[in-house]
């Protein structure tokens, strides 16, 4: 069986487009609610985001990668009875699964509200939210049978579609009712969090059932004990890996401010500089991951449909390519961040300590790129144990770190930055390497590396250059940005086409790709 490599460029050029629409229209969101609910609302809202990420964690991080592993297994050897069995199997687990969490979270909505959140007034937000966990698992597994399937436009659609309904349900709501107290004005922002991830489980529920029509399969299927193995076998190590993340999340959040504090700090200046750190210079710094977060997702079927099959040149070469595409995301991201980094600082959230941390946390960027898509590919492989590790070797890395270092006068909250590079060189070391040795893939340094590096060099000296020429003529800050990365850009793409890094059958590929989809839904 023949696999078609432009499948993986595909797919994560839909899926990157994607995520890039609903991110533009989540910070229209966030703008349009900071003006209706105020700070204090936005607050309570946010109160309950660590609840939900554990949540979700629990719910929907491992299963929906079983899910996509293994129905992208079964599809390869043509047995589609197995993959919507494993389909069934998955729906019934995480079910139960969320059920349990729902319900622990709805019997014990008082004390958490009183004692973990510290605010009796997110109890009407929490009661809301109950029922939120189970849409969000099944629509998360839903999810994982298309990404299996490699059909990424019913996922790539949904989270297009949650995040509509719930900007026009919200805004109607607060626009159309009577002036609402902070507690309903937030609990009205969780309902339309729970409206638009119905709409959204609807619609997957709907291209579910209409993809089942179409496949018909009397091939013998598996025992339900044997995929229940697989799903956990493939599940647990995941699950575990992204609780941890969270867990170690929540430690420096509380860790951060303690120890700024030891080192010499104001309690009111230790918050403010956390606070600059994370909710300020971190967002900047995860710009390039709309890419690879799509990467990420496309590349484990892709890898487990050929693991089944034992066709490891076409794992070498999608390896390869998730390789070439980490780092043609990553590079020109540092070209902007670096050069432009205090300047971002002053015009986004005029504040200038934005620019002195994001500079240096930016040069981690291709690090923290490799770590997270070399990741997905141990995942996809099934080493998902041994990126597992490499993980908790980094996460230990970054608590001691934060603990020892911050606490020192003379480092302070660059304590962090050094824990956060240590981290992520650390752990993309070891998960390349893992790549590496198990796929049996040389190392092509000039391709991968070399070439996008020096072509973002190029482009970084040329964004600095021309920002700093637009501001010694007086123009706005927002056209010397958009213009000197447009330029930027412009030139980076050139010198890699040059280089015969990127060659015109990519372009040529999703062009064909985009004119067929849309001939397809003509023809319906």
């Amino acid at each position: 069986m023949k696999i078609n490599t432009k499948s993986l460029l595909y797919g994560t050029f839909i899926l990157t487009a994607a995520n890039f629409f609903v991110r533009i229209l989540g910070f229209i969101y966030r703008v349009f609610l900071s003006r209706y609910i105020g700070a204090e609302g936005m607050g309570l809202v946010q109160l309950i985001f660590p609840l939900y990420m554990v949540s979700i964690t629990l719910t929907s991080s491992g299963i929906p990668v079983a899910v996509s592993r293994l129905v992208s297994q079964q599809k390869a050897v043509n047995n589609e009875c197995a993959a919507k069995k494993t389909i069934r199997v998955s729906l019934i687990l995480v079910s139960l699964i969320s059920v349990c969490i729902s319900l622990l979270l709805f019997m014990n909505m008082h004390s958490i509200a009183a004692n973990i959140l510290k605010d009796i007034r997110t109890l009407p937000s929490l009661f809301i939210f109950s029922p939120c966990i189970i849409m969000i698992a099944l629509g998360a597994v839903l999810k994982g049978y298309f990404y299996g399937l490699k059909d990424i436009h019913p996922s790539a659609l949904a989270e297009i579609i949650e995040q509509i309904v719930r900007m026009i349900l919200v805004f109607l709501l607060l626009r159309c009712l009577p002036p609402l107290s902070i507690e309903i004005s937030a609990a009205v922002v969780v309902l339309g969090m729970v409206i638009g991830e119905l709409a959204s489980l609807l619609y997957l529920h709907y291209r579910y059932h209409h993809s089942a029509k179409l496949n018909h399969n009397n091939r013998a299927t598996l025992s339900t004990s044997f995929l229940l193995k697989n799903i956990i076998a493939i599940a647990a190590p995941v699950t575990f890996t992204r609780l941890v993340s969270s867990v170690m999340m929540a430690a420096n959040s509380i860790l951060i401010p303690q120890r700024l504090i030891v080192s010499g700090m104001s309690s009111n200046e230790a918050i403010a500089t956390f606070g600059i750190v994370s909710g300020m210079v971190m967002p900047l710094l995860f710009f390039p991951f709309t890419l690879t977060s799509a990467l990420s997702v496309v590349i484990i079927p892709n890898l487990s449909e050929n693991v089944a099959l034992k066709n490891w040149s076409n794992i070498r070469d999608k390896t390869a390519k998730s390789l070439l595409i980490t780092c043609l995301s990553a590079f020109p991201s540092m070209a902007i961040l670096i050069p432009l980094g205090q300047p971002l600082g002053l015009a986004i959230y005029n504040h200038a300590d934005v620019g002195k941390y994001l500079v240096p946390l930016a040069f981690t960027t291709i690090f923290f790129c490799l770590q997270h898509s070399m990741g997905s590919v141990l995942n996809g492989l099934g080493k998902q144990n041994r990126s597992a590790v490499h993980f908790l070797i980094g996460g230990a890395i970054q608590i001691l770190c934060t603990y020892y270092l911050i606490a020192q006068p003379d480092i302070g909250i660059n304590g962090f930055i050094i824990g956060f590079f240590l981290n992520t060189v650390t752990v993309s070391f070891l998960n390349f390497i893992t790549a590496i040795q198990v796929t049996k893939l040389r190392i092509e340094w000039m391709e991968w590396f070399i070439k996008p590096g020096l072509a973002a060099l190029l482009m970084g000296l040329i964004v600095r250059l021309s920002y700093l020429i637009l501001i010694d003529f007086e123009v706005s800050y927002v056209i010397s940005f958009m213009s000197s990365i447009t330029v930027g850009l412009l030139i980076f793409i050139t010198v890699l086409f040059l280089l015969g890094i990127l060659p015109y059958s990519i372009i040529k590929m999703v062009k064909n790709k985009l004119r067929k989809m849309m001939s397809e839904r003509k023809a319906l």
